[in-house]
């Protein structure tokens, strides 16, 4: 069975393929961004597929626009064919695509080259340890019944909620996942959330997490109410 890679950018994207015997990445095309879909239609794609993404996420570790525009390009074609998509943090494909070849290749080749040889650089990383990666899913979503917009800090802990704008305040309101599919749900209503820890605070009045978090939760918050759904 073949795996695809996509190094995917707004203009052009860079494809790699291999054979799963095989372990072996290599280059294949560079196509426009809005001829992505119809050219993997084309490769007849099916469920027993699997597409393998480069995920863009700053060096600090902040999911960003760009990474919204890759995970909604990757569902989109998910949707289309049934095959299964998994998620790879690209941060450093890009330095080290550069490293190898600075000095040897000249500075414009490297860019003609550089998105499918970071497409060739995201599928070995895969493949030499798919454990990093994380598969495109969607998750439940939940809806909340009762009014939380009497609290003034609210922190909501990887869990999709489709109708949070109408029970919280915005301002009051922090959103922490490092589950892309989650990010993607929440940018999509206008939300920002973050992946950091180091943007938390110490304390909140309310936290509202799934169950199988709670234990965890309440080490780490303490003196916060939960709300586990």
């Amino acid at each position: 069975m073949k795996i695809y890679c996509i190094d995917y950018g707004t203009t052009f994207c860079g494809i790699a393929v291999t054979d799963e015997k095989l372990k072996i990445a290599l280059p294949k095309d560079t196509v426009r961004s809005e001829e992505l879909t119809e050219y993997l239609e084309s490769l007849n794609l099916n469920n027993g597929s699997i597409l393998v993404f480069g995920l863009p996420i700053s060096l600090s570790g902040r999911y960003s626009h760009q990474t919204f525009l890759t995970i909604e390009t990757a569902l989109r074609i998910k949707n289309k064919t049934g095959c299964q998509i998994f998620l790879v943090d690209e941060r450093l494909t890009t330095s080290s695509l550069y490293n190898e070849l600075k000095g040897n290749v000249p500075f414009k080749k490297i860019k003609k080259v550089k998105d499918q040889n970071s497409s060739v650089l995201i599928l070995n990383t895969f493949l030499e340890n798919p454990q990093i990666a994380v598969e495109l899913r969607e998750k439940p979503i939940y809806k909340i019944e009762c009014d939380l917009s009497i609290y003034n800090n609210i922190l909501i802990v990887d869990v999709p909620i489709s109708n949070i704008l109408e029970k919280t305040k915005n301002e009051n309101l922090t959103l922490f996942t490092q589950d892309p599919w989650i990010f993607w749900f929440y940018y999509k209503q206008g939300l920002k959330s973050t992946s950091l820890t180091s943007d938390l605070q110490n304390d909140y009045e309310l936290i509202i997490s799934l169950k199988e978090n709670e234990k965890k939760i309440r080490t780490l918050f303490p003196l916060s109410k939960l709300m586990c759904l």
